[in-house]
């Protein structure tokens, strides 16, 4: 039977911190290993069944996420894919394309991308190698990371490795696999991030330490190489770095090599930045730095924002069905847990503080052009992750106390942060179409509405979830020794999971794909475009149009012009214009002798025109 949590021994979040060993910082380990501990040899068969199982579980994650993305063959989410993947192409040597203005997109994750360009320049054969080849394989780290985190919860073996295997079929850790985006390899940075920052604390030799010291440092910076909310986690992994040497908790040599160890990503990050900067964004970029100090400079800006954090906020126990929400709760008391052990306060208050700084600071550096990713989940996907599987393991080994007064104290501020998502988006937020689909994707699922999710009804099935695992749990301790009710929670939260991320692929990115292939696609088939084609766009035809675009043409850069006032690039032999009211023909008035209409989207309001081959005069 799995042990409840002893009093003043809970492992709340010391389970986002550790490493891949036998020690459990939470109560010890399970009763189903005590006679490993004694036998050394039948320790070690153990070791290599389980290390056989977990790779077989990651293997079973990576290809769900493979198969999900099976009939993806452009990139939906603009503009960020095709600025992810203009920037590996960038760097692996080929064209670019110009972003100015825009935000600009770290080089962290098109640096995992590069190698796929060494290859092929194909888009397709470039987009699919990169969903397959590399999403899926890391997304699915998640499993094996979660069972080691659920080790250090002090789980026994068997309920690690159920809980793992449901956390990595939570949508915020499955459903980003299906986009070149960082949203895809981000909650595995998170959690490998908060587990070595624990190794750090917990490590039994100096050799431990200062690889956990390192390695925590390098994956803090990379984690702001491939997202600005990086900083975040930079500026907290900072905090307790300072803090553990003031305390002397751990040699102040590891401190040492931890910070010449995060100095180098963040200066290789820097410096791809600014090669990126000169390259795509001559103009110059977006900064997020800049949309925030500008909001926080009044006292409507700064209350807009806490409004945005509420959000956030409702997001993260929506995402996480209401266990998330019970792993946080769990985490902020044991922060204030006299008895608590050193590296266990340490790591609730940093995967606390981390989660709450992010809510605020991530939605006001949002543009104002995009008003309704101020609720969106993806900016905590990777904390919501880590703290489901704190969440699943207080609903496995806590006593029935601490469930209940940890699930009651989610109800009021979530609650509250729903009145303030009313108040602020309405009783309902728009789930049809891509855009409103693919930010308010959770609330979705829960209403079972694609056109428009209301916002009670989200919040009171989340409750719904949260309750039912509560009272299978608190009914199961009537017997004693019997584990099938908590299976019974562990599989009734898998089911949802992968109901919820085969209809949000379903109604997202399977319906989104024909029309964004008509759109990337379309004018490159029905132009008949090939290398050494050049491609002019006019002023006036979207960025969502000329976007996707620019990564279907791996051959051109694409070049501008002003139709209604300048002629042609000389080299252009097709051209892309707005297409506004009329035939096909009016779209480009001014159009010179010799050029004919050859492709148009009405959807997209553009129309390609191209120039005719003069004839050949003579025999």
């Amino acid at each position: 039977m799995v042990r409840p949590l002893e009093s003043g021994r809970l492992a709340g979040p010391a389970g986002l911190a550790g490493v891949a060993s036998g020690a459990d910082v939470a109560g010890g380990v399970g009763q189903a290993d005590a006679a490993d501990v004694a036998q050394p040899a039948a320790r070690g068969r153990q070791a290599r069944r389980w290390g056989l199982l977990l790779i077989a579980g990651w293997l079973v994650q990576a290809g769900l996420r493979a198969w999900l993305s099976r009939s993806q063959v452009v990139p939906l989410a603009t503009p960020d894919e095709d600025a992810y993947l203009i920037a590996a192409r960038v760097m692996s040597g080929g064209l670019t394309a110009n972003f100015s203005y825009s935000t600009l997109y770290p080089a962290g994750y098109p640096l995992l991308i590069i190698p796929v360009y060494w290859f092929t320049s194909n888009p397709v054969t470039v987009y699919h190698a990169v969903l397959f080849g590399i999403n899926a394989p890391i997304s699915a780290a998640v499993m094996p990371l979660g069972y080691v985190a659920c080790r250090r919860l002090g789980l026994d073996r068997p309920a690690a490795y159920a809980v793992a295997m449901v956390a990595a079929l939570v949508p915020a850790a499955l459903f980003y696999s299906e986009y070149a985006m960082t949203d895809a390899i981000y909650p595995v940075i998170v959690l490998a991030w908060l587990l070595a920052v624990h190794s750090w604390l917990t490590a039994k030799s100096a050799r431990g330490q200062y690889a956990a010291a390192i390695g925590s440092a390098l994956l803090a910076g990379y984690a702001y190489a491939v997202h600005s909310r990086g900083a975040v986690m930079v500026a907290g992994y900072v905090l307790v770095g300072a803090f553990v040497v003031w305390r002397r908790l751990v040699p102040r040599g590891t401190a040492v090599a931890a910070a010449v160890a995060l100095c180098l990503p963040l200066g290789a990050g820097h410096l791809l930045n600014r090669h990126l900067t000169s390259v795509m964004y001559p103009g110059g970029p977006r900064t997020l730095a800049g949309e925030a100090l500008i909001r926080l400079r009044s006292v409507h800006g700064v209350v807009f924002v806490l409004e945005m954090a509420a959000g956030q906020l409702w997001r993260f126990v929506l995402d996480g069905w209401g266990v998330a929400g019970l792993g946080l709760a769990a985490a902020v008391f044991v922060i204030f847990q006299r008895g608590a052990r050193d590296d266990v306060r340490i790591m609730a208050a940093l995967g606390t503080g981390v989660t709450l700084v992010t809510a605020v600071v991530s939605p006001a550096a949002l543009p104002p052009t995009q008003p309704q990713a101020w609720a969106s989940g993806r900016y905590l996907d990777g904390l919501v992750v880590a703290f489901f599987l704190v969440g699943a393991a207080v609903l496995l080994r806590a006593d029935r106390r601490r469930i209940l007064l940890y699930a009651a104290c989610v109800v009021p501020p979530t609650l509250l942060a729903a009145i303030v998502v009313g108040a602020y988006a309405g009783g309902s937020v728009p789930t049809a179409g891509f855009g409103a689909s693919f930010v308010f994707a959770e609330p979705a699922v829960l209403t079972q509405d694609w056109t428009s999710a209301s916002v009670w009804l989200a919040t009171a099935v989340a409750f719904a979830l949260l309750g039912a695992s509560v009272a299978v749990v608190l009914a199961a301790d009537r017997w004693r020794g019997l584990r099938a009710p908590r299976a019974v929670v562990l599989a009734g939260l898998a089911a949802v999971s992968l109901v919820a991320v085969i209809q949000m692929t379903g109604h997202i990115s399977r319906a989104g794909t024909p029309r964004q292939a008509s759109d990337a696609t379309g004018l490159i088939t029905g132009a008949d475009l090939k290398p050494g084609d050049h491609l002019a766009v006019g002023t006036g035809v979207s960025w969502s149009a000329w976007m996707p675009q620019a990564f279907e043409i791996p051959w051109t850069e694409l070049e501008f012009f002003a139709p209604g006032s300048q002629p042609p690039p000389a080299n252009a032999t097709v051209v892309e214009v707005h297409w506004a009211t009329g035939p096909a023909q009016a779209s480009w008035p001014q159009a010179p002798a010799g050029w004919r209409v050859v492709a148009s989207n009405r959807l997209w309001s553009w129309v390609a025109w191209r120039k005719l081959d003069p004839p050949v005069i003579g025999g």
